[in-house]
């Protein structure tokens, strides 16, 4: 049914679920690729491989906090960060409007004490984050892929559900019909935001005429299910809240400014006010608000750490002086990201430099590098800004960027003018129109 924010399903749990790639796919009418390798992947030099991965284990060992990680993540999954995010005002809730809750049903400890709970990895992977959860819904037993904390967040705190099983249920069903958790989730959200506001009332109530869902308000557990239906069948108010918060605010006639996303792509569940240095990530990506494209609140709480390239924790309501460190990591994501590798292992930048040789037989050097990943974040933005973009789109939404009165982002508000100046500026980019100097593109080839 073509919604905006359809992904593609690949080996059954694992999902490319952000910016509707689902949706091309489908409106091309191509249902699936499919692909059966004959031959073994060549590697330059896999003599390497093993004292590599050796040396990598080794260095992590050194630090306590980043080998504590692995193992909290092999215990929980992606949801043991829920506990982090609610202690440092990362996790949001009830839209974006506060985080000051403890969401215990929720978290990934919770979760595997009253669900049985399996444990697989990638190939090869001795962190095992991949979890499957053993629900029981309508008599029959449902092996859930995840939940994962993403998910948790988006149909949990953020429309102030806190019952696990309708939570899990709800991931597992955007799943089922191919629908990214995250923008669903804060597409629901934000109807219940409006609703429970009273703005956009005679609108809403418009497109739902001839549905049950139930009442519209913070914490129906029953309300998440039947909307993720209605969305995937595009019934009533699901065909306006498959097409994102963008939409739904132009069509519910309310202030754009209320609709959480960054060049359209819905807002994930870390909250821009709790890292400056992730709200510069989220309004300068090329595809808009992705923490994954650089998750510099990982980095900001000492998960990991390149100081060499100026990616290091430090006071994390300001990203003063710390540009080059954002762009370092949006470029050093932009590798991993063509080299398959994880965001979650983070090996030293020398580690990765010797990997990437050892498979590919090029002598990369920091410098040659860094510059791939440099090449790859710029063609992404001529290719949005050939689409529309302009320095206009780089910048948070209002409502996420309220003074909250309470919590422990309290009294926090953003102004990224300075650092954005400063960010166009290194990356070479004209500050007028937003697009990449000519001067830039002949620097990187492009």
């Amino acid at each position: 049914n073509l919604v905006k924010y359809a992904g593609i399903m690949n080996d059954e749990g694992r999902y490319i679920g952000r910016a509707g790639l689902g949706a091309v796919m489908g409106s091309k009418n191509l249902k699936a690729i499919a692909i059966y390798g004959t031959q073994r992947v060549q590697i330059a030099d896999s003599s390497i491989g093993k004292e590599l991965l050796k040396e990598a284990e080794d260095a992590k060992r050194g630090d306590l906090l980043k080998s504590i990680t692995p193992f909290l993540f092999t215990l929980y999954g992606t949801n043991c960060y829920l506990d982090i995010g609610m202690a440092l005002g990362d996790t949001p809730g009830y839209y974006f409007t506060q985080n000051e809750f403890f969401a215990s049903k929720l978290t990934g400890k919770t979760l595997r004490e009253e669900y049985p709970v399996l444990d697989y990895g990638c190939a090869g992977c001795t962190m095992r984050c991949g979890k499957v959860t053993i629900v029981e819904h309508e008599d029959k037993e449902i092996s859930v892929d995840g939940p994962e904390y993403e998910s948790v967040a988006a149909f949990g705190t953020l429309c102030g559900v806190f019952d696990s099983k309708e939570v899990i249920l709800s991931h597992h069903m955007c799943n089922v019909y191919g629908f990214d958790t995250i923008s669903g989730g804060v597409s629901i959200a934000f109807l219940i935001y409006l609703v429970e506001n009273n703005l956009g009332i005679d609108n809403i109530k418009a497109h739902l005429k001839d549905i049950e869902i139930g009442e519209i308000k913070w914490g129906n557990k029953d309300l998440l299910l039947k909307l993720i239906d209605k969305i995937a069948k595009r019934e009533g108010i699901g065909n306006i809240l498959a097409e994102g918060v963008r939409a739904m605010a132009k069509e519910f006639q309310v202030d754009p400014e209320l609709a959480a996303h960054v060049k359209g792509l819905e807002m994930p569940m870390h909250d821009p006010r709790a890292f400056a240095g992730q709200a510069l990530s989220y309004i300068t990506c090329y595809m808009g608000a992705s923490h994954e494209k650089c998750d510099w609140f990982s980095a900001e709480m000492g998960l990991f750490s390149y100081t060499n390239l100026r990616i290091k924790s430090g006071d994390r309501t300001t990203i003063k002086s710390r540009e080059k460190g954002v762009i370092n990591l949006q470029n050093l994501r932009a590798i991993d990201d063509s080299a398959v590798n994880c965001n979650f292992i983070n090996p030293t930048f020398d580690h990765i430099i010797k990997h990437i040789n050892a498979a590919t037989g090029i002598d990369y050097t920091k410098k040659t590098l860094l510059l791939v990943g440099e090449r790859i974040n710029t063609l992404k933005r001529l290719i949005s800004c050939n689409l529309g973009i302009t320095r206009d789109d780089d910048r948070l939404p209002e409502h996420l960027n309220k003074v909250l009165k309470s919590g422990k982002t309290e009294g926090i508000k953003l102004d990224l003018t300075e650092n954005l100046k400063k960010y166009y500026k290194i990356r070479g980019w004209d500050w007028e129109t937003g697009w990449p100097t000519k001067e830039t593109l002949e620097e990187l080839n492009i």
